[in-house]
This record gives C-alpha cells, sequence and structure tokens, in this order.
C-alpha cells in the first residue's frame, strides 16, 4: 500500500507537516508552519531534497529527509536538535512548539512502518481468500488444455512444433485449444487484478515478441467451421530479437488484442510490430466507437470506459487497467489514438483507434 494513499485517507493523523516523495499530506496534528506558507509557498527547497538526515533551510526552520521502504518522506517546518541557527522573535514564534527529536521520528517511522506491513498483510491474505475458489476453475482449464493437446497431436501428421499440428487438425479441436488458452491468460489477469504486484512475480525471462505476437492471433482468430473467420485479424512487419520481461508481460498484448476484437466495427484488426532500434513498438489498430480525447487517460482507470464503448458493448473496464499495470512494471506506456473517420454506426461515431507500446531497448536481446 502506498504511504501516500495511506496518509491521506485521513486514517492516520500525522504529528508534523510531512511530504511523501514531495507530495504534501494534509491533516497533520501540527499545522504547516506560518513561515513556510509566507517564505516559500510552492516552493520549496526541503521538497526535492533527497539527502537522508536533518537539514535546516535558509529560512532557519529545520526539514528531515527519511524513507520507508522505497518512498522518501519529509517532515517539514519544525525546529530539529542539530538546528544552529540564532532564533529571533519571528522564528521562535514561528517555531513555537515544533520541537522534534530523532528517537521521536524514528519512533514514529517504525510505528507506520508496521501500521502499513500489518495493512498490506492483511490484504494479501483476502486477496488469497477471493481467490481460493478459482483454484479448481484454474486447474480444470489447465488440464482441458493438456487433453486437447494430446488430441491434437494424435489427429496431425504435421512435422514440427505444435503450432503446426494445431493447423492441421479439425476445426473444433483447434477453436478447444484456443479457447482453453484464452482463459488461462484470462484467469492470469483476473490474478492481477486482486494483487498488482504478480505484475512482476518471478524471473525475467526471454521471449520472442513476434512469436507471442503470432500465437495470440492464432488464438483470437476463431473458425466458424466452414474454413471462414469471423474476424480478420493481420499481422504485419518482423523482429528478430528476443524480450527480457515477466510472465506478466504477454498479458499486455493479450488485453489490447482482445480489447480490439471486442470494439471492432469494420470486422478486423491490423497488428503490427516494428523494430526501431531503440525499442519493439507493437500496435493495435481497428476502427471502433471513438474515443474523446478528454477520455484517452481515463480508460486505463479501474473500471472507467469511454462514453461510447459503454453505448456499444457492456464491459468491467478492467482490460486496459491491468494492461497499463503490467506495462509500468516493465517500465514503458501504452499510447493511444482516436482519430474520427467521419461515419457513424447509429448514434455511435467511428474512428480509426490505435493503442501501441515501445518496448524499451534495456528489455530486449
Amino acid at each position: 500500500m502506498k504511504l501516500i494513499s495511506l496518509l491521506s485517507s485521513g486514517a492516520v493523523q500525522l504529528p508534523w507537516p510531512a511530504m511523501v516523495d514531495g507530495i504534501a499530506v494534509s491533516g497533520s496534528k501540527l499545522d504547516e508552519s506560518s513561515i513556510c506558507r509566507r517564505k516559500c509557498g510552492e516552493d520549496r527547497r526541503c521538497m526535492g531534497d533527497v539527502v537522508p538526515g536533518e537539514h535546516t533551510c535558509e529560512h532557519g526552520l529545520t526539514y528531515f529527509v527519511c524513507s520507508l521502504d522505497d518512498e522518501r518522506i519529509t517532515v517539514y517546518g519544525v525546529r530539529g536538535p542539530h538546528n544552529k541557527t540564532k532564533f529571533n522573535q519571528y522564528l521562535n514564534h514561528g517555531l513555537k512548539g515544533r520541537a522534534v527529536t530523532q528517537t521521536a521520528l524514528d519512533f514514529w517511522l517504525n510505528s507506520l512502518g508496521r501500521l502499513r506491513a500489518q495493512i498490506e498483510e492483511d490484504f494479501l491474505q483476502r486477496q488469497a481468500e477471493m481467490l481460493d475458489p478459482l483454484h479448481d476453475p484454474i486447474r480444470l482449464v489447465k488440464q482441458i488444455g493438456t487433453i486437447a493437446e494430446r488430441l491434437v497431436r494424435k489427429q496431425s501428421n504435421a512435422v514440427g512444433g505444435l503450432d503446426k499440428q494445431i493447423e492441421q487438425v479439425s476445426p473444433e479441436l483447434k477453436s478447444l485449444v484456443k479457447s482453453s488458452d484464452l482463459l488461462t491468460d484470462s484467469f492470469d489477469l483476473l490474478s492481477i487484478y486482486f494483487n498488482p504486484e504478480a505484475a512482476t512475480y518471478g524471473q525475467r525471462h526471454p521471449v520472442s515478441v513476434h512469436g507471442l505476437l503470432k500465437k495470440l492471433v492464432s488464438i483470437f482468430r476463431i473458425d466458424n467451421g466452414d474454413g471462414s473467420v469471423s474476424l480478420k485479424i493481420y499481422l504485419e512487419g518482423e523482429c528478430y530479437r528476443n524480450a527480457f520481461v515477466y510472465d506478466s508481460f504477454k498479458l499486455v498484448p493479450f488485453a489490447l488484442l482482445s480489447n480490439a476484437v471486442k470494439y471492432s466495427m469494420r470486422g478486423s484488426v491490423d497488428v503490427s510490430i516494428l523494430d526501431h532500434g531503440y525499442g519493439v513498438e507493437v500496435s493495435f489498430c481497428t476502427v471502433g466507437p471513438l474515443i474523446e480525447p478528454s477520455e484517452i487517460d481515463g480508460i486505463f482507470k479501474k473500471r472507467v470506459r469511454g462514453r461510447w464503448a459503454k453505448e456499444l458493448r457492456d464491459g468491467r473496464g478492467v482490460g486496459l487497467f491491468l494492461a497499463e499495470i503490467i506495462a509500468t512494471a516493465h517500465g514503458f506506456r501504452i499510447k493511444v489514438s482516436s482519430k474520427a473517420t467521419g461515419e457513424k454506426k447509429g448514434r455511435i461515431p467511428l474512428a480509426t483507434n490505435k493503442f501501441s507500446f515501445v518496448l524499451p531497448y534495456q528489455n530486449l536481446n
């Protein structure tokens, strides 16, 4: 749990004015010093100082820079034991009742750390309890996939890996294999929904980005049973480099392709992969409901969907939210563009929607 969320909730009252990673937290027991307000306003030296320990600002006040795990906490506008400033009447009035000792600060930090650790432990326990009923369905889905693959190997005469063998079997068996893969990835997304930290579980390992996209395109390209497909998905471009990523990475293109398929209004999706040298760009483009400019940032928030997307289809608004969590864990952002085509389906304006990301060079081989 982020400290800024815990402290801003008001559930814990701060003994002194404080900032978390440069962001002021309101609601401290001791009001902010009038000297801070008058002399510094919003532009404060203590806000950007990352050097741990006790410091004295140019106006004669003390601020402490400390940390809890990976978050920086700055207690400011107080009087510390090492403050050698000569106090005049103005400073004495501004610092009255603001003495802070290192012992008191350490005690508060340790208490805050224990509280957060307990909250996170309880939260993880509740998450485990919520996921527990899914253990059997997840196991059954994997078992179905294993049995389907065995049937593929029995029916196919193709030489090579499973992907080649799947192309030789009946449309019904092919759909069964693909459906089990879709369900498995959907359960993986659900696990990250309940526990975002799962996005970085395990060790990074090499994955062929191009091979991953080919597999996903094959999974989503469901046969109708007569040799035709209900949705055309085109994959363009090449990349011969591997990406060193967590297991969760595959869920980013999975979620973006799933989103494109769901909202496609022209019966096709264009998937492209381009190696730029500085990174590999992957994009998903389709014609669907317009995403208003004011909605682009919001659609990555939990349970938030665009106005026209809600009118077109039912949905939960979690796919893009989870994709953004996983992308952040890998050091990249998902970009969105939506250009109106000038056409409408009913009252829904259409647009060419493109979701893309660039996997940074440092993640590649």
